[in-house]
């Protein structure tokens, strides 16, 4: 739901898989079962600002981390 994280930059966040993030990192729930997060590491924060407006904010079903999460899940998972 649009608007529900408390971390700082991350209010317009729609990404139901978006964990947490850093200056040029973004955490998402993890792709791989018993796998603890899926981090992803941008190489400036430009990059993790656009892929974090464009994606995690707009169009998170077009994301490949959100994609890969759906690809792998049960169709009875929470």
């Amino acid at each position: 739901m649009k608007g529900t994280s408390t971390s700082a930059g991350t209010g317009d966040i729609c990404c139901p898989f978006f964990r947490a993030h850093g200056d040029r990192d973004i955490i998402c729930e993890e792709i791989v079962a018993c796998a603890k997060c899926t981090v992803t590491r941008f190489k400036s924060l430009e990059d993790k600002k656009f892929h974090q407006q464009t994606y995690c904010e707009e169009h998170f079903k077009r994301c490949e981390i959100y994609l890969s999460i759906m690809h792998w899940r049960w169709e009875d998972d929470d």
